[in-house]
């Protein structure tokens, strides 16, 4: 959900296939069971095919991981049905696919994250760019090793395809995915307060996943929201954005440190440093307005 700019250079890859994406929202004419089945099918489809050719170009991961991320939401509103076993292991093929393609993913984000920083706060690029340069190698390394994982994780995703393919959710009704959504909206209730009381980056990570999963869940139930949820969704994207970029920040200021000490990477740890504060309180103050109304009342409008 954050923005992101210049891709960075590496090997050549081919232009990707722009593909049309497939719906995320399940019809109101149609078994909300079977809907989740065939939504959960589509999007698995879709992470496989953009990692055709160990393709590890930066927007096929993107869009690869997006589609898993979307799958996961999809398994918590099909739970009561689902079944504990086929939860787990279809969570756990997709836990492993997003573990191999995280760190691919975080060392393309990090150069982003610089140049983004670079041109909000009107520094000059020149001044940096032995610093960018090695992120830069660090992430065309990155490319050049999990190559190899991407057969792994096309095979994950291809056995939790075949699990989709077994599972059993015609008892799945309205009330029950009605329950998720508030389950979901009140863990992210529960992280919110963590987050008001310290400025620990895992918990501030937490909320973020969980503001994601709730944000997938409204689009997943839009057609079932007044006027299919926009405003929510809406407000949802943009506290996504807030944390993302929390996020980001906090990874480029740990590898910063991880890394040679010299004046240009002192010189952007202290204004991530600064900024990250920042960013957390805005973060909360945006989040404490959506998560005013009780579980209870934030699901009210939602007829299913």
């Amino acid at each position: 959900m954050s923005t992101r700019k210049k891709p960075i250079l590496g090997r050549a890859h081919k232009t990707p296939v722009r593909r049309k994406k497939p719906r995320l929202h399940f019809r109101r004419d149609k078994p909300i069971g079977k809907e989740l089945k065939t939504i959960a099918h589509l999007h698995l489809e879709a992470a496989r095919s953009q990692l055709d050719g160990n393709n590890v170009s930066p927007e096929p991961v993107h869009e690869a991981r997006t589609a898993i991320k979307k799958v996961r939401a999809i398994i918590q509103l099909a739970s009561p049905a689902l079944g504990s076993i086929h939860r787990s292991l279809v969570s756990d093929l997709l836990h492993d696919a997003m573990k191999r393609l995280g760190p691919l993913r975080d060392s393309e984000v990090q150069v982003e994250t610089l140049d983004l920083l670079l041109e909000n706060e009107g520094l000059m690029p020149e001044d940096f760019s032995s610093l960018r340069g090695g992120l830069a190698d660090i992430a065309k390394q990155r490319r050049i090793n999990d190559v190899r994982q991407i057969p792994r994780v096309r095979g994950f995703l291809e056995e939790a395809l075949r699990s989709v393919s077994s599972w059993t959710l015609d008892p799945l009704q309205g009330k029950d995915v009605r329950r998720r959504v508030r389950r979901i909206y009140r863990r992210g209730r529960s992280l919110l307060d963590l987050c008001q009381l310290n400025d620990d980056p895992e918990i501030f990570h937490n909320f973020r996943k969980t503001v994601k999963q709730l944000w997938y869940s409204i689009r997943i139930t839009s057609h079932f929201w007044p006027e299919q949820g926009a405003d929510l969704i809406h407000e949802l994207g943009l506290l996504g954005e807030l944390a993302g970029k929390e996020r980001d920040f906090t990874l480029l200021a740990g590898t910063l440190r991880q890394g040679p000490e010299n004046k240009a990477a002192a010189r952007l740890i202290t204004m991530l440093e600064e900024e990250l504060p920042k960013l957390r309180r805005a973060t909360v103050t945006a989040a404490s307005a959506f998560y005013e109304p009780r579980p209870k009342a934030f699901v009210e409008p939602l007829d299913l």
